[in-house]
């Protein structure tokens, strides 16, 4: 795992925002998580049970749960979260860890055994897992408009699109473009 973590680069540069990307993302996998919730009736276990609210006020600190989630994801994984292809396994890693620390762990010490049993239980277990998913594949592609150059302004998409996407810098108000090598006047040998 170190490794993977090596490969990458653990240190995010001065214009990534992971902790941005996270709260963005985590709030949009929040959406279907909660709806998984409120499928499996694990919502209205943790209204009544828990936290004797309203389901909607109830849903509102879980996806204020999963934003603040999101977040320590972006910190955790820094710019291994932005991998497209590993992505969906670090996200759903990070959903069953917070499985494992809030419904299984948490919950119970706080408010005694038994907080959920049946399909509550598992609704808690299907809904991290598919909000890590979500997460980690959303990341990436959250992240990238997030990305700021060094003097702190947004990267525009025509400047991130087209022939000068790779050389993109600009030195004041010339952009840098390709060296390219001199080319060899016609009939001149080298030797």
């Amino acid at each position: 795992m170190i490794g993977l973590f090596n490969a990458h680069g653990f240190d995010p540069g001065p214009t990534e925002r992971p902790l941005l990307a996270g709260a963005a993302t985590g709030l949009l996998a929040a959406v279907p998580a909660t709806a998984v919730l409120w499928g499996f009736g694990t919502l209205r276990v943790l209204a009544d049970d828990f936290f004797q609210l309203p389901e909607a006020a109830t849903a509102l600190i879980v996806v204020a749960a999963f934003v603040v989630a999101g977040m320590i994801y972006g910190a955790l994984f820094r710019r291994a979260a932005a991998d497209r292809d590993g992505g969906w396994i670090f996200g759903m890693t990070f959903g069953f860890a917070l499985w494992i620390a809030a419904p299984v762990v948490a919950l119970p010490l706080l408010k005694g055994p038994g907080i959920a049993a049946g399909t509550a239980a598992i609704g808690f277990l299907v809904a991290f897992l598919f909000w890590g998913l979500v997460l980690g594949v959303l990341f990436p592609f959250v992240h990238r408009p997030l990305l700021a150059n060094l003097d702190g302004k947004s990267r525009g998409l025509l400047e991130r699109l087209g022939p000068n996407a790779a050389v993109s810098k600009q030195r004041g108000d010339v952009r840098c473009e390709v060296e390219r090598p001199p080319s060899k006047a016609p009939g001149k040998s080298i030797r």
